[in-house]
């Protein structure tokens, strides 16, 4: 199948330095065409802020 989505080690933090967040350590992940992708979590787990480094 054909790779359409690729994220490789993905990080994201908020704040300045010395006192970040870390949002996102690393993610990596393939999606293929034709395939369906679930993003699951609790709250505050950073799901909104990876598909909004995606989009």
């Amino acid at each position: 199948m054909k790779i359409i989505l690729e994220i490789e080690g993905l990080k994201k933090y908020y704040g300045r330095p010395g006192n970040q967040t870390k949002a996102l350590d690393g993610i990596s992940f393939q999606a293929a065409e034709g395939e369906f992708l679930g993003i699951m979590g609790s709250s505050g787990s950073g799901k909104s802020t990876l598909l909004n480094c995606i989009a």
